[in-house]
């Protein structure tokens, strides 16, 4: 299977984890020695298999899971370029009495063989005003236990 396809494999695995909370399912996907890198409003470096797996599962509680829904879509990429998998995602966030969060950002993925051995996120620059604002008047939610 080359990169794009089990990137893609991994995506539609991650999505599935969220749903049913098995985040075990994403195991295979990732290397012992994986790296995951966060740049989503805080820097944030784990290294080890379970150590990832349990970074995604900590944000998807920490923010996704606070919204009544969200919506991921791809609009560029996967691509493969120099070794590594690029792609760029929007998710649409809702929550009731609340108008939509729209977040846009992008994932690197770095893979040997079937395995990846590195994955960074970031938002695109532009989102972090407009959503600094939406969470000023809108996200108390968000912070709330």
């Amino acid at each position: 299977m080359g990169m794009i396809e089990r990137f893609k494999s991994y995506t539609a695995a991650l999505e599935q984890a969220y749903r049913d909370d098995d985040w075990s399912r994403l195991a295979p996907y990732f290397a012992e020695n994986a790296s995951y890198r966060s740049y989503y409003g805080g820097d944030i470096e784990v290294t080890g298999r379970d150590a990832v797996l349990n970074q995604l599962r900590a944000e998807a509680e920490s923010f996704d899971r606070k919204f009544d829904s969200r919506v991921v879509e791809y609009f560029d990429g996967p691509r493969e370029e120099r070794g590594r998998i690029f792609t760029m995602w929007r998710v649409t966030y809702s929550k009731a009495g609340s108008p939509d969060l729209v977040l846009t950002g992008n994932e690197i993925a770095t893979f040997i063989g079937d395995e990846m051995t590195l994955l960074e996120g970031h938002y695109q620059p532009e989102v972090f005003a407009e959503f600094s604002s939406w969470l000023n008047e809108y996200g108390s939610f968000v912070h709330a236990s």
